[in-house]
């Protein structure tokens, strides 16, 4: 019966890890939408997000990929992933940069594109810097595989721990010092499943569990936001990627198992890599027809509905765009489905 149990194991960790993942997406839409008029309060909530919701992206991604390993060979792992992360990545460049020169000129484009932006994105973000998330994963699944043994990724572990910390100057190119900053965090994740002790730490439910992580993720983020300076300010800016990750791993345990948000929660995850190709795309888009309005955003009851619409569309279409690719074989190739 072990084998039944660690069948039935697995799949309630990948459920709160997706959940996590769902809640991570949808901070990812959040924090792409902050226009120059946004109110103190959402910039309060912009700036809470990004102390986190790459770490947390990173920390999941890490989790599952130790979780769900096989034994393959190197060469095939990494033609998967080039399936999965580098053919999307430059589909979704080529259609991004398309959409960006036929209508920049007519519309508010951010970050405008040029026709030698084609070129550049086989060697940079070119279609939008968010773009670097899908580089700095390929060259952590192109690194930690070399490392067979969990001893020996604990030991990577420990030097990604000392790579983040350690000013170091690395070139734009190909993302690499992005990463540099972020493989402690994709490390975290697999530590956290091939350790007994960090095992059981992450996976065992508690409502005291709930409630240390809210409180440390809530003081941390007073003092960050408060500006507080000296030891207090840098230990808060230390912590804060760390106590976002427990306190969103801890909520997603929270969630009930069948319920209608679980589900929903699920969906989400489902479509969360369409999500993130996308959502930026359809954001600019409800972006460009509220500019087009006679509407003053800088009203609380007018940006915070304008807000939401532009947000539920950086969620809502690609997901829709996800059940679509799903449908025919090409564009479940070109986008890694």
């Amino acid at each position: 019966m072990d084998w039944w149990l660690k069948i039935i194991t697995m799949a309630q960790r990948i459920v709160f890890i997706d959940i996590a993942k769902a809640v991570c997406i949808i901070l990812v839409v959040v924090g792409h939408y902050v226009p120059d008029n946004s109110p103190g309060w959402y910039v309060a909530i912009h700036d809470v997000i990004y102390t986190f919701h790459m770490p947390l992206f990173m920390f999941a991604s890490g989790y599952v990929y130790i979780a769900m390993r096989r034994d393959i060979g190197y060469g095939s792992f990494l033609m998967r992933k080039l399936r999965r992360l580098m053919v999307p990545y430059l589909s979704t460049s080529v259609i991004v940069i398309t959409i960006k020169l036929l209508t920049q000129g007519g519309m508010g484009v951010e970050h405008p594109v040029t026709v030698s932006s084609y070129l550049r994105m086989f060697y940079l973000p070119e279609a939008g810097y968010f773009l670097w998330f899908i580089w700095a994963l390929w060259w952590m699944f192109v690194l930690v595989p070399l490392f067979r043994t969990p001893g020996s990724r604990l030991v990577l572990f420990i030097a990604a721990l000392a790579l983040h910390y350690v000013p170091l100057a690395l070139p734009r190119e190909f993302c690499i010092s992005e990463c540099r900053s972020m493989l402690v965090f994709f490390m975290l994740g697999v530590v956290a499943f091939e350790n007994k002790w960090l095992h059981a730490f992450v996976n065992g439910p508690g409502w005291r569990k709930t409630v240390c992580a809210s409180c440390l993720f809530a003081v941390a983020n007073y003092v960050n936001l408060t500006k507080m300076g000296g030891v207090g300010g840098t230990l808060a800016s230390v912590v804060l990627p760390y106590a976002g990750i427990w306190f969103t791993l801890e909520v997603s345990k929270s969630v009930r198992d069948g319920s209608p948000v679980q589900r929903r929660l699920m969906a989400v995850a489902a479509s969360s890599y369409i999500i993130y190709l996308f959502h930026t795309t359809f954001e600019g888009f409800a972006k460009a027809v509220f500019r087009k309005l006679p509407l003053d955003s800088g009203l609380w009851y007018v940006f915070v509905p304008e807000a939401l619409v532009v947000i539920a569309s950086g969620v809502v279409f690609p997901m829709l765009l996800f059940w679509l690719f799903k449908k025919y074989r090409a564009t479940r190739l070109l986008f890694g489905l």
